[in-house]
């Protein structure tokens, strides 16, 4: 009965689609200019993605701690980004990504990236 119970089970998981999910994400980026180290900022995110079709997407936001370089302490912000990918092709997708990140009351930071990806 357990080695039915256990076959069933890998089965349904096994064709089970991975088409959408909650994710968490950690993420350093350290930034230099030359061999200057000018700051890090840490993100963690709770994320979702998920496909439609040929488009697979994601969005995803959390806390973000910075540091910058010589300066003592950090600074807790708040960090999100919104992206996904164009499948044209099973060996060429397009894909692009908005990112954003408070400022420590500042104007909030804003990127942006958009590229294509060819596989062989």
């Amino acid at each position: 009965m357990k080695t039915i119970a256990l076959a069933i089970a890998a089965t349904t998981i096994a064709s089970a689609p991975a088409s959408a999910g909650i994710y968490i994400n950690a993420e350093s980026n350290d930034g230099y200019t030359g061999s200057e180290y000018s700051g890090r900022t840490v993100d963690v995110h709770v994320g979702y993605e998920g496909s439609v079709s040929k488009f697979d997407y994601y969005i995803q936001g959390g806390p973000a701690f910075t540091a910058v370089a010589d300066v003592d302490g950090s600074n807790q912000e708040l960090s999100g980004k919104l992206g996904g990918t164009f499948n044209v092709s099973q060996k060429l997708g397009v894909y692009g990504e908005v990112s954003t990140i408070t400022n420590d009351g500042e104007d909030r930071s804003y990127g942006t990236k958009l590229g294509a990806k060819f596989t062989f």
